[in-house]
């Protein structure tokens, strides 16, 4: 937006009445230049930071918060905004800029380093070094009682750290094991605990109505469930698997897919499963929404997600949310091929990145595939957002108002 002087939109105005410049402009002028000029939820944030009076206007429009997208980069991070398509450099850390994205809660990002000594961080990017970091432990207690080194593979919050008794849940690996492990933290102890371990692999996990629950490669459910001063593993085997045709179809066909697999809370309060089907070295062209489902016997199950209102599902691991659109439904994905760049050694390409619209094909929202480049659409040209040396995007979701707190 061009510069324009506040006098612009004041003439006729009384003297008395006129603000002495742009920090005390009345609430209605404010109010018409964020509606009328500005679009980008990233650049909203940015005006709402000028000073307490711009920040509580804008707060008070109570405006819809839509997620961002965080890219990762050793020498240009950045916040993409997929709905007005707009890129945004932001300040980070040198020595974390190299770190990789292990999930997300709201502007909380978790971040996991391993040169030149092994850090695990939770990060505020919206409050910055002096207000939102915190220094996590890279050692966990087993069940033994001996302590060793571990490698955080995702991560998730339970609320917000501004609150009291909060708790932070990992899959992790324990030492040179590739096995995953289940672990917790409390803000006042020094090493992770132990829960138990899941021997299939854990493919997401998320904070869901009060419990963090886990996504195991057979597609069953792990929740935990507090016991004393700490959790078990309370085990969901769910009876009906959807993936299992689609593994069946593509391996029938052709070597080189690639599924994902995500949970994710839809904006009616289900727990939702994705399954993202993509070409290695192409596009994103299925994906598949399933909610749970359990009955009066105790049976889950996950049956058909039928979408019934304007929503909007953006799908990364551990950092999945859903948001209530006046547009169209859409699904949002970011590009976890980790495919590497033929053009800069150590670089993964960014190019699969974007969203699908069943509408456009008439079709289920649970269950489609893209044919045609209608129903499909990329973000940017694959230039523009480049390749990267650190993988892999996340989403964050920055609280309503001024200058972020939680």
């Amino acid at each position: 937006m061009a510069a324009v002087p506040p006098s612009a939109f004041l003439q006729g105005a009384p003297m008395a009445t006129q603000p002495e410049g742009w920090g005390e402009l009345p609430c209605d002028l404010i109010r018409r230049i964020v509606e009328n000029y500005l679009s980008c939820g990233i650049d909203r944030r940015r005006l709402s930071w000028i000073n307490r009076h711009w920040g509580e206007t804008i707060r008070d429009m109570k405006l819809p918060e839509l997620p961002w997208m965080f890219l990762p980069s050793t020498s240009t991070p950045m916040f993409f905004e997929p709905v007005t398509r707009c890129l945004h450099k932001i300040w980070l850390p040198a020595a974390l800029k190299s770190g990789m994205l292990c999930g997300s809660s709201g502007p909380w990002i978790f971040i996991s380093l391993g040169y030149p000594e092994r850090q695990f961080i939770l990060y505020n990017l919206c409050n910055g070094e002096k207000r939102g970091r915190i220094d996590l432990p890279v050692t966990i207690l087993n069940k033994e009682g001996m302590i060793h080194n571990v490698w955080v593979e995702m991560a998730a919050l339970s609320r917000p750290p501004s609150t009291a008794e909060y708790t932070v849940a990992a899959v992790v690996r324990i030492g040179e094991s590739l096995v995953h492990t289940i672990a917790t933290w409390e803000s006042n102890e020094d090493h992770w605990t132990e829960i138990g371990t899941v021997e299939d692999g854990v493919f997401d996990m998320l904070f869901y109505q009060g419990s963090f629950h886990f996504l195991t490669s057979s597609e069953d459910l792990i929740r935990l469930v507090p016991e004393g001063l700490s959790f078990r593993m309370e085990s969901y085997h769910v009876k009906f698997r959807s993936s299992k045709p689609i593994d069946d179809y593509y391996e029938a066909q052709e070597t080189g897919y690639i599924l994902r697999r995500y949970l994710v809370e839809s904006t009616a309060g289900h727990l939702l499963f994705a399954v993202k089907c993509t070409h290695g070295s192409r596009k994103t062209f299925d994906i598949k929404l399933l909610r749970l489902s359990v009955d009066d016997a105790g049976q889950a199950r996950w049956a058909h997600y039928k979408n019934t209102m304007d929503e909007m599902i953006y799908l990364g691991q551990a950092s999945s949310v859903s948001c209530v659109s006046q547009g169209e439904p859409t699904i949002h994905f970011l590009d976890d091929r980790m495919v590497k760049s033929e053009a800069e050694a150590d670089h993964y390409y960014r190019r699969d990145m974007g969203g699908l619209q069943p509408h456009v094909l008439q079709v289920g929202w649970y269950g489609y595939r893209t044919p045609n480049e209608e129903s499909r659409f990329s973000y940017r040209a694959p230039d523009d957002i480049g390749a990267t040396d650190v993988p892999t995007p996340v989403w964050c979701k920055p609280q309503s108002g001024g200058s972020t707190t939680d």
